[in-house]
């Protein structure tokens, strides 16, 4: 980090891949990718998360800046004596745990034994390396030879094999709940409809006691038994409401006496026919009236199909013929013993 600090911005840093894991290359930019991806994925990208992510804009001041030497637009690399190696780069420069395990497989015969000494230390790294752990990867186990079954084990697989073959045995229906209501609760509202028998006590007769006869009201009893005097101050007329002498002498006109007899037509309606002079008697207008096509139509009675009476009674439908009663049928049809 404190070589990405100490360097101008116009100069780009470049690190120097040792010589030895540049064949391993390809591999570690699919490794690179791969991380690459997982880290992605691991974190939620809503807008607002990524912005809150992005650092502020400040100038940070680095111990020591030195001045850019290249005037021209090429890129200087600033190689160090004193770098200090990365962890992360030095456990993905191992090549993958697999291809060492099949490179090992092959050579296993080929090569001295200090070198497969190596290649193990180099298996080993590569196991236990940071990247490895999380990948999950795991070192290949031997494989153990099936041994047969003896008697025992085949009668105990046997048994297990009858006791699978067996029917299952279906669980018992749950019980459906009864929504008939409980004798004792149907006891409770017997009891609750019939009347209440309520114990009439005859009223003693009225005694004057010793008490009533000392007893002294409260003045808010007096005031209490007072009668109500009403203010007649803020009324706008005096009482008795005297009446004025124009309505003493008023005459009513011939139209004001007119609208106070009642309605004609209003009281022949609710007259009873009883009491008119010919109850019998038809209205001109209704000697006039014409009967509409919808009228007509619905005066005409309407015929229904009478399907009580047969024309033949006694005579016996072919599908009654060709019909097989029933077992409970024919128990039904024997005469009660």
């Amino acid at each position: 980090m404190w070589l990405k600090e100490s360097s101008p911005q116009c100069c780009e840093v470049h690190e120097k891949l040792p010589n030895g894991i540049k064949c391993f290359l390809p591999d570690l930019c699919t490794e690179l990718e791969y991380l690459q991806c997982l880290h992605g994925k691991s974190f939620i990208k809503s807008p607002r998360i990524m912005s809150l992510a992005k650092p502020k804009n400040f100038k940070r001041t680095p111990r020591y800046v030195p001045i850019c030497a290249c005037k021209l637009k090429k890129p200087v690399e600033l190689v160090h004596l004193d770098q200090r190696e990365n962890t992360r780069t030095e456990q993905l420069s191992y090549p993958k745990a697999r291809k060492l395990l099949v490179f090992k497989e092959e050579i296993k015969k080929r090569f001295p034994p200090d070198r497969i000494m190596n290649l193990n230390r180099l298996i080993r790294k590569s196991l236990l390396s940071l990247y490895s752990r999380l990948a999950n990867v795991q070192p290949p186990e031997e494989k153990q030879p099936i041994s047969k079954w003896d008697r025992a084990e085949w009668a105990r697989h046997l048994k297990r094999l009858r006791k699978l073959a067996r029917p299952k045995i279906p669980k018992p229906p749950p019980r459906i709940p009864n929504k008939r209501m409980p004798l004792k609760r149907m006891r409770r509202y017997k009891f609750l409809s019939k009347p209440i028998k309520r114990q009439v006590d005859d009223k003693p007769d009225w005694t004057l006691t010793y008490e009533m006869k000392k007893f002294k009201p409260s003045d808010r009893l007096k005031d209490l038994a007072k009668p109500m005097i009403r203010d007649t101050s803020m009324l706008y007329q005096d009482l008795p409401i005297k009446i004025p002498q124009t309505a003493l002498k008023y005459k009513a006109s011939k139209r004001t006496k007119d609208l106070s007899q009642p309605n004609a037509i209003r009281t022949t309606q609710l007259t009873s026919p009883e009491l008119r002079e010919n109850p019998f008697a038809i209205s001109p207008n209704a000697l006039k009236a014409k009967a509409s096509k919808r009228t007509i139509e619905l005066a005409e009675p309407k015929e229904y199909e009478n399907k009580h009476i047969r024309d033949n009674p006694f005579a016996i439908s072919p599908a009654a013929l060709k019909a097989k009663p029933k077992p409970r049928t024919i128990e039904l049809a024997k005469p009660k013993k």
